[in-house]
C-alpha cells in the first residue's frame, strides 16, 4: 500500500500520486505524535465497507477524516463484532460527525462512478447517474 503525506490516504501501490493532493505517495508515513491531541474517535463501524462509505460520505461533506481497522483477525477471516473500524475526525467535529451520520442513517453509492450520496438522492451529484 501507498500513503499520501497531506491527506494521509491509503491507496493501492502501483499508484504514484494522490488524485486529491496530487503529491509523492510514500510507502509508509512518519508517525504522527499529535493524532492523540487534535484527533477524535467519531465512530466505531462494525462493518469495512461500511466505514468507507460513511467516510466519503464526511468527506463530500467537506469533513476530513481517517479510518483505523481495529480489527481482532482469526483466521480464515474475522467475525461478528470482531471487525471493527474507527473513524477519526478533528476533535471539534465529533458531535457534529454524529449527528450527520445519524441523519443520513441510509446512504447510496452510485454504480457509475462511486461516489457516496444520501439514500434520499436520486440521481449522482458528481455524474448524474441514476441510483437504484
Amino acid at each position: 500500500m501507498s500513503y499520501c503525506p497531506e491527506c494521509r490516504g491509503e491507496f493501492r501501490s502501483e499508484m504514484a500520486t494522490c488524485p486529491e493532493c496530487e503529491v509523492t505517495l510514500q510507502e509508509k508515513l512518519a508517525d504522527d505524535p499529535v493524532k492523540e491531541e487534535t484527533l477524535g474517535v467519531a465512530l466505531t463501524v462494525t462493518q469495512e465497507e461500511n466505514a468507507y462509505i460513511i467516510r466519503g460520505f464526511l468527506e463530500s461533506e467537506g469533513i476530513p477524516c481517517q479510518l483505523e481497522n481495529v480489527s481482532f483477525h482469526a483466521g480464515p477471516a474475522p467475525v461478528g463484532e470482531l471487525t471493527k473500524v474507527r473513524l477519526w475526525t478533528k476533535k471539534e467535529d465529533v458531535e457534529f460527525v454524529r449527528h450527520l451520520v445519524e441523519d443520513h442513517e441510509n446512504f447510496a453509492t452510485c454504480s457509475d462512478c462511486g461516489h457516496v450520496a444520501s439514500a434520499e438522492d436520486t440521481t449522482c451529484d458528481f455524474c448524474g447517474g441514476e441510483f437504484d
